[in-house]
């Protein structure tokens, strides 16, 4: 099977941009997930032909106005002039799009396969979607910005990206898509709770795992359920989402050693399951206030 690495390096390796950074991960069932983030930022970049692959779409958002480009599709120009900041574009790689980049640019490029559309349709019991549209100029889309936003973190730092973290937020992207420039429908059943044995096996599995990075389909697989479902079902028994919820417990637990234990806060950050000391700073202050030291120190004083 094609690696991740080659999997994403073929739908970036056109461009030629100044700097370039990819997430990857896995769909509900077999697909992959992928975003670019490509960015230029010197004119004439010329023509770029994205490699043609059956059943595949690519969703452009605009991080910053690009004010010339063309846009090509099947040998026809089909838009000639700006996308503006916050700009969501879609292309049918199967029409030949072909793009003339002008201007300097800094964009989230989502490759969206048929087999992504289609496992998430399936997992929400909804008829398929076949075709991804918008028009040739683009919308803007605040909801598309907002999931852009929520992933520039993990393009940044990938390191400090938990796996669960990254598979809701493009799962909820690539659904959102498929919602959006698709037409299809959401699922009509509204998600209940967990069941008390399956938020059990759930919790006990990313507390007994706190220090390494349990991903969303092995938690869904052993509640018997489909990722989507499992994320909806969790949030509605807890009130976070998996990822949010193994964030707060590691906190909890960050909290019981720097205040019981003479532990540091390098090997404190290892054992809690983040990256590294400046990680663990950042989400304890996000989420007590104050940084660890500050909040240790006022513990034993």
């Amino acid at each position: 099977m094609q690696s991740d690495l080659d999997y994403g390096s073929k739908f970036v390796e056109k461009f030629q941009a100044d700097s370039v950074s990819q997430l990857i991960t896995k769909g509900p069932k077999t697909s992959r997930l992928l975003v670019s983030r490509l960015r230029r930022d010197t004119p004439g970049h010329g023509i770029v032909t994205p490699p043609r692959v059956d059943a595949v779409f690519s969703v452009m958002l605009q991080l910053r106005e690009q004010k010339q480009r063309e846009l090509f599709l099947d040998g026809r120009c089909i838009h000639r002039g700006s996308y503006a900041e916050r700009t969501t574009s879609v292309v049918n790689h199967l029409e030949l799009p072909c793009a003339n980049l002008i201007s300097p640019f800094d964009n989230l490029m989502f490759t969206v396969s048929q087999t992504a559309l289609n496992e998430i349709a399936d997992e929400s019991g909804v008829a398929r979607v076949n075709h991804l549209y918008c028009l040739p100029g683009g919308v803007i889309d605040e909801t598309v910005w907002h999931l852009g936003n929520a992933l520039l973190p993990a393009l940044q730092r990938p390191h400090e990206v938990s796996a669960m973290y990254a598979e809701h937020i493009m799962l909820g992207a690539y659904t959102y898509f498929a919602q959006k420039f698709g037409g299809m429908r959401p699922p009509k059943e509204r998600p209940g709770m967990l069941a008390p044995w399956q938020l059990k096996r759930a919790t006990e599995a990313m507390a007994s795992q706190i220090d390494e990075d349990v991903s969303l389909k092995m938690l869904a697989a052993a509640s018997g359920l489909s990722v989507s479902y499992f994320i909806r079902t969790f949030k509605a028994s807890t009130g976070d989402p998996p990822h949010r919820w193994m964030l707060r417990h590691r906190i909890e637990r960050a909290k019981a050693l720097l205040s019981g234990t003479q532990a540091t806060l390098a090997e404190i950050s290892i054992s809690c399951g983040f990256a590294d000391q400046s990680h663990f700073t950042r989400v304890f202050k996000s989420f007590v206030g104050v940084s660890p030291a500050t909040w240790r120190r006022s513990i034993l004083s």
